[in-house]
């Protein structure tokens, strides 16, 4: 199946869409170059400009504009390449093509609720019970120096903790370009990038399962982060499923959000607030 092929996609008001397909190679691709430009990031661009030593971790500013800038790039791209299907970029112009509306009858609402809370929960448990001994395994283990907030092997005493360069108190600055960057540039990124706009393009190699290959690829693409593998692949496939077969990437990007920053809200806010 070449990149020029299409396949229908029938929206919910039943009106059918071409839309073009990709290739396995193709596919591959898609999620590849994510992965590398934060390998790049991690492991190339970030020694040049800062040297870890013994017990330091990576600072939060360049943790931050990793993320966004990789991110970020998912969103960019995802966007381009809407625009040259020939898709204006206002939400009504790419309401049915990137999936951006709500499920359609209260079925389906019940089924993407009851899949996100067994994934969600299964998403939090996991990488709690898991994390760590992953962590340990050659191959999986993080960076000594990686964030706390993303390392199991980190020892953390309490929530300040998380982000030990930063002064959490009343730093309502750090608070906004926090959830700026987590509960914006990250979660809208992924899901304009690998539910809106991919996912739909990979139905003629992966026919009703590619969400299930969707999840699984989206996991393997956080080769940065792969000491949280099992964990991350639930939320993965609960992001996959709603997507795709539910249909609306409004609530992946809400339950991909809850995920990623849910935990992060409830035990940070106290401190901000000047409690903890």
């Amino acid at each position: 199946m070449s990149t020029s092929e299409a396949t229908k996609n029938v929206d919910q008001e039943g009106t059918t869409q071409e839309i073009p397909q990709y290739n396995i190679w193709m596919i591959l691709f898609m999620f590849i170059w994510p992965a590398a430009l934060f390998m790049f990031m991690i492991h190339v661009v970030v020694p040049l400009f800062w040297t870890p030593e013994p017990g330091e971790f990576l600072p939060t500013w360049i943790f931050l504009t990793v993320a966004t800038l990789g991110n970020g790039a998912e969103l960019v791209v995802a966007l381009v390449l809407l625009r040259r299907e020939g898709y204006p970029l206002t939400l009504r112009g790419l309401r049915e093509r990137a999936r951006l509306r709500w499920p359609k009858g209260w079925k389906k609402w019940a089924l993407a609720i009851a899949v996100a809370m067994v994934l969600a929960f299964a998403y939090r448990f996991l990488i709690e019970a898991t994390g760590t001994n992953m962590a340990s395994i050659p191959g999986f283990i993080p960076p000594e120096y990686f964030p706390p907030a993303l390392n199991p092997n980190a020892a953390v005493t309490s929530i300040e903790g998380i982000f030990p360069d930063v002064t959490l108190a009343g730093n309502w600055i750090f608070f906004i370009i926090f959830f700026f960057v987590f509960g914006g540039v990250n979660v809208i990124g992924e899901e304009l990038y690998y539910r809106s706009f991919l996912l739909p393009k990979m139905r003629a190699v992966f026919g009703r399962w590619d969400w299930v290959a969707n999840g699984v690829l989206f996991t393997l693409k956080h080769v940065y982060q792969r000491w949280l593998y099992i964990g991350i692949l639930g939320g993965s496939l609960a992001f996959a499923f709603i997507g795709g077969p539910i249909g609306s990437v409004y609530l992946s990007i809400i339950f991909h959000w809850l995920g990623n920053n849910l935990m992060f809200l409830i035990t940070l806010l106290p401190v901000f607030f000047g409690g903890g």
